[in-house]
Order: structure tokens, then C-alpha cells, then sequence
């Protein structure tokens, strides 16, 4: 059972650096497995909201708030009834819209009808649950634009997904620094391999940044490449190879989905391209061998992870191999400076217009 408090209002934020550490708003993210999803409430909490998600009889997805607006129980305590979510205290009844169908102890309630609660657009793609996290000024969401790996047949992946205990900017971090691999990954299967030292070079993209190192390629965490489409989604691609015996390397596409400000959910596609028999013989291995083995890899950033305060950032001594670092905090501090002022210029203008 979920045991959440009930939520009345949304997070207001009161700066660009509040706003940013519950995440920004205006994309989409990954917020759950598709196959968590059935026709039984399931409760979220991602970017500190507290969101009820469900399918309806014919299988569509269903996001709103989790309030009820009678008295302000969680609605994901109740059930699902020809499509609507029920409220276990008083058996209001909403739909995927916000809007509240029926009011059993008041049948004839002028508040049927009424949108009651936000609602959040949602999609189902690659195996996963995204949501759109709009402000007062975005609505309407576009459809995400994702990368190849996730969209193309020409791909195989899996997708991962975990809870850690730490800040969503703090695990960000993490996915920009390859030079990780070479010291906290050292001795395992993928990443125990390759030049300790390094220099890195970021270049702009048409979408983002790239990163690599100067001195290898293909042997550790040697290169990534950081997505970002405004008011609609990012991600960060990374090349992973694999040891000589299977040859070749594997992509991992992710972006930390904030729950609040101590904790975020995380998640990984680690992805090939390979057709056939090798596609199959990847499948299988990856099954049986490489999934523990990839597993015992992100676990080790979670324990260190989970270890980093987000404060820690107001005493440290970067070097020159966290370049790609500093670049991703500057993006997202700029994005949630762009992001506040706007909401702040728009609520003013509404202060001003005369009743």
C-alpha cells in the first residue's frame, strides 16, 4: 500500500537553484517501467509531485494528480472502475483528465464535470512510462524526440532501473565523467581496462555537447555525447565496449528522473545494434551473464553516490578531466534561471492586469 502523504498543492519554487533541485520542468521523463502499469493504481512521486498513473480498459495511460479534490486523500488508495480512478474514502470517481465524473454521495454535485486535478500527458515507448512535466506556461507537450537506439528497429535493448539516494544533479554528474570508469570501475568486466590518466575535449554539437578522451578510444568509458532539446527532452549517450572475448561495444542512454530532493530514480537502455544470430546470442548473454555483471557496476556508483550531499559542490577542487561536468551544470543552471524568470515575469504581468 502506498503511504505517501496526500499533496494539496505543487511545489512552488523560490529560486532558479530550489527549482532546479526537484528538476526542471518543461520535458519529458522516464518515470516507470510500462510494465508496472496495469489497471491498478500505481503511485509516483518524480520531480517531488505525487502522481497517480493507470490504463484504462483498453490499455491507455492515465496520469493526474494523486488528490483527491473532496477532501484530499490519495487517489492512487483506491481502485479503477470502467476506466475512472475511484477514491477509497468517499468513492469519487475522476478520469484520465482531472476531471470528476461522479460524486456518489451527492449525485447531483454541480462539481461533475469540473477538472479537479492536473493531469499529465503521458506516452509509451521502448518499455517505459514517460511523462511531461510542464509549467503554467507549457500545457501543451510535443511529442518527445528520442534517440535512435529507442525508437529504431535496427536496435536491441534493455532497460534498467533502480532508486538511489541522492540528488538527481549529483547522478547527472556522474553520467558526464567518463574517467570514473578507469578507478571506481576498476577489476570489473566492462571497465577494468585502459590508460588512468586523461585529457578530455568537449565539443559543441548541433543538440548538445561531445566528450573524449585524448589518449584512447574504445577501452574504457572513452566518449559521450550529451542531447538536449529545449522544452522537450535530454539525454546523454555513452559508448561502453565490450572485452575482446565478445567483441564490439553497447550504448547506455539515460538521464536521471528526479523523486525529490534526496532521491532519484534512475534508469539505463543498454542498447546494440545487431541483427540475426548475433542479435539472439547478445539477447541470451545478456540474460545470463552480462546483466549481474552490469548490475555490479552501478551499484558501485551507488555507494558512492548515495555518499556525495549536493552541497558538496560549494568546496571542491575540479580538475581538468571534469570539464564536461562543469559544462552540464552551467546548461541546467542557465535552463533553470530561463525557466524561473519566465514563470516570475508571466506572474507578474497577471498581478498587473486590472480586475
Amino acid at each position: 500500500m502506498n503511504n505517501a502523504i496526500a499533496q494539496p498543492f505543487e511545489p512552488a519554487a523560490t529560486s532558479a537553484d530550489d527549482l532546479l533541485e526537484t528538476g526542471l520542468m518543461n520535458y519529458w521523463y522516464l518515470v516507470a517501467r510500462a510494465e508496472d502499469v496495469t489497471n491498478k493504481p500505481l503511485a509516483l512521486r518524480r520531480l517531488s509531485r505525487n502522481i497517480v498513473v493507470w490504463r484504462d480498459p483498453d490499455g491507455r495511460l492515465n496520469a493526474i494528480e494523486d488528490y483527491c479534490p473532496h477532501r484530499g486523500a490519495p487517489l492512487s488508495l483506491g481502485t479503477i472502475c470502467d476506466g475512472l480512478i475511484t477514491c477509497a474514502y468517499h468513492g469519487l470517481k475522476l478520469d484520465g483528465a482531472g476531471r470528476i465524473a461522479a460524486t456518489p454521495p451527492t449525485p447531483d454535485s454541480p462539481f461533475v464535470g469540473q477538472t479537479a486535478v492536473k493531469s499529465y500527458p503521458c506516452r509509451e515507448i521502448a518499455g517505459a512510462i514517460w511523462i511531461y512535466f510542464g509549467d503554467a506556461l507549457h500545457t501543451t507537450a510535443p511529442e518527445p524526440v528520442l534517440p535512435e537506439e529507442l525508437t529504431s528497429p535496427e536496435w536491441s535493448n534493455f532497460l534498467f532501473t533502480t532508486e538511489w539516494k541522492c540528488n538527481w544533479q549529483v547522478a547527472l554528474d556522474n553520467r558526464l565523467d567518463p574517467v570514473h570508469g578507469s578507478y571506481l570501475h576498476v577489476g570489473t568486466f566492462t571497465l577494468g581496462r585502459g590508460k588512468k590518466e586523461a585529457e578530455l575535449k568537449v565539443e559543441d554539437t548541433p543538440q548538445g555537447f561531445a566528450t573524449w578522451r585524448t589518449n584512447q578510444r574504445g577501452v574504457n568509458i572513452d566518449w559521450n555525447e550529451t542531447f538536449i532539446y529545449p522544452d522537450n527532452v535530454f539525454w546523454v549517450r555513452t559508448e561502453i565496449p565490450y572485452p575482446p572475448a565478445i567483441g564490439g561495444s553497447f550504448r547506455i542512454n539515460a538521464h536521471p528522473t528526479p523523486i525529490d530532493k534526496d532521491r532519484t530514480f534512475v534508469w539505463f537502455y543498454r542498447s546494440r545494434k545487431v541483427t540475426g544470430w548475433q542479435r539472439d546470442m547478445w539477447r541470451f548473454l545478456y540474460k545470463n551473464r552480462l546483466e549481474a555483471r552490469a548490475a555490479e557496476v552501478v551499484d558501485q556508483d551507488r555507494v558512492v553516490l548515495e555518499r556525495i550531499p549536493l552541497e558538496a559542490r560549494k568546496r571542491e577542487m575540479l580538475l581538468q578531466t571534469d570539464i564536461a561536468v562543469a559544462r552540464i551544470r552551467r546548461l541546467m543552471k542557465r535552463e533553470a534561471e530561463r525557466q524561473f524568470t519566465a514563470l516570475k515575469e508571466a506572474r507578474s504581468r497577471k498581478e498587473r492586469i486590472p480586475a
